[in-house]
């Protein structure tokens, strides 16, 4: 399981989660194969939205599980918890079976590699809203 926090603020901070929900499902309808991005939920508690989502490899027949936490602290701070895990880890796994991550690279493969796209995302949406995003 990969994990990070990040503070967002901006003055369209409350717009995050629906925009990043926005995000995963244009990425679904794009997908050619629809193997990127499925099962995208949010979820509505007191002051907390929870997305979540299964993000997959069109090179692997792995897919992870991704959960976003939105905490609103005011009305121009959030804070994000990213959450990622499976995939390429387990009994099951097949890393040893397969070239793919020798050929694509340790940091693109697995649960890991998967990390690294969900914060990518997680930064596109800040810099499209215009928000400040800073570590913890």
């Amino acid at each position: 399981m990969e994990a990070s926090t990040v503070t967002l603020r901006g003055e369209h901070v409350g717009r995050f989660a629906d925009e990043f929900v926005d995000a995963k499902a244009d990425e679904r309808r794009r997908s050619i194969d629809k193997r990127g991005v499925r099962n995208v939920h949010r979820y509505e508690g007191s002051g907390v939205t929870q997305v979540t989502y299964e993000e997959g490899a069109a090179y692997e027949e792995s897919w992870v599980m991704v959960s976003v936490l939105v905490e609103q602290v005011d009305d121009r701070t959030a804070t994000v918890v990213v959450f990622v895990g499976g995939g390429g880890e387990g009994p099951f796994k097949r890393e040893d079976l397969s070239m793919t991550r020798a050929l694509v690279g340790e940091e693109s493969y697995g649960e890991s590699g998967r990390f690294g796209t969900v914060v990518s995302d997680v930064e596109e949406v800040c810099a499209s809203l215009e928000l400040e995003i800073t570590e913890g």
